[in-house]
């Protein structure tokens, strides 16, 4: 673990030997800060990569529904309307 001082425009360094050991953490590379709590914060790099950045971001979201169920409901609405409008031609 290694020290830093937060400057006087609240940046902070990181420190040389922690970059050496994160791949492509270099000038311009994008980091992500977290307030765990009111005394922890993290710093993650930003993947380059779309899947790995990407992944799991949507499991909150679809806890708890029948994934599934629900596609096939809305393919069934989509449906629905298609021979709506074909009735309507």
């Amino acid at each position: 673990m290694e020290v830093i001082t937060i400057g006087t425009k609240n940046q902070i360094v990181i420190p040389k030997g922690v970059r050496s050991k994160i791949k492509g953490l270099i000038p311009g590379a994008k980091v992500i800060i977290k307030s765990l709590d009111n005394q922890t914060i993290t710093i993650k790099k930003v993947s380059d990569n779309w899947i790995e950045r990407t992944s799991g971001m949507m499991t909150k979201a679809w806890q708890g529904i029948d994934a599934p169920k629900e596609v096939n409901k809305i393919k069934n609405e989509w449906e629905e309307k298609l021979q709506d409008l074909e009735k309507n031609k």
